[in-house]
């Protein structure tokens, strides 16, 4: 089966606050997918100092499960699959010296959309509601499927949208259970 690659590009307006929380975030997330991926128990040391580290925006943001043992248990959650890889998308800042409105540019070719509506909605506050949409392609040329795309719209409460295949297909089964 051939690999779907999830592209996308939007920029977000964000204050100023939001912007260096977002960064640390993709940072973290870097470091976390690369320097600590293979971690032992013996190693939750590193992790627990590693996050002791971060700036009191990301611990209050993300803050350590009392059922965990990981500290960065809460941070994971922005991932809905059992593996962390990371975000999987290129960010940059644009900020503006005389105080105008800041602006993050979000972009990839094989992203994490999920994972980055999940970081949107807790980082990004000042932007909500928002969305964003994704097209998907496939390595395979000759695969049936090789055309899509997607949307999210984050609010504070919950984000909707996904795969346009899957809302088309649920769209379909509806019209057709209310055809009988």
């Amino acid at each position: 089966m051939p690999n779907p690659f999830l592209q996308t590009a939007f920029a977000i307006p964000l204050t100023p606050d939001e912007a260096v929380l977002l960064e640390e975030c993709f940072t973290v997330a870097a470091e976390l997918s690369s320097d600590f991926a293979e971690i032992s128990t013996d190693g939750m040391q590193t992790l627990k100092s590693y996050y002791a580290s971060r700036s009191e925006p990301f611990r209050i943001t993300f803050p350590k499960k009392p059922e965990e043992d990981d500290p960065f248990a809460g941070f994971f959650d922005l991932w809905s699959g059992d593996g962390f890889l990371g975000f999987d998308a290129d960010l940059s800042i644009r900020r503006d010296p005389e105080g105008k409105p800041q602006f993050a540019f979000i972009s990839g070719d094989d992203v994490d959309v999920h994972s980055i509506a999940s970081l949107i909605q807790k980082v990004c506050k000042s932007a909500l509601p928002f969305g964003f949409q994704w097209a998907e392609s496939y390595e395979d040329d000759d695969y049936s499927t090789a055309f899509g795309g997607g949307y999210y719209v984050i609010s504070d409460a919950d984000i909707f949208g996904g795969p346009t295949r899957s809302l088309m297909d649920d769209m379909l089964q509806t019209l057709r259970v209310a055809a009988v």
